[in-house]
């Protein structure tokens, strides 16, 4: 995972360019490999790796907790338009 790649032109991109997008479970899935491989190749330096790997991983719990409130939020609903169609 190194920070100062460079593109076709020689270019060092933007941090903003090269910053991850962390949205979804696949995505941070990725993040995670990408780190644990940094380790492996001694690409990144423990500390390091020890401190992404834990927000990894917070960030996960969170993605996945405001996934299943969407999903509890969206079945309270369809049951409550059930019950006002009923009704």
């Amino acid at each position: 995972m190194k920070t100062t790649e460079s593109d076709d032109t020689g270019a060092t991109p933007s941090p903003r360019s090269r910053r991850r997008r962390l949205a979804n479970l696949r995505n941070v899935r990725t993040a995670l490999a990408d780190a644990l491989w940094g380790l492996e190749t001694d690409l990144i330096e423990p500390s390091k790796a020890r401190v992404l790997i834990y927000g990894y991983s917070v960030l996960a719990g969170i993605i996945q907790g405001t996934d299943l409130e969407e999903r509890i939020e969206s079945l309270e609903a369809a049951i409550k338009d059930n019950d006002d169609a009923t009704a």
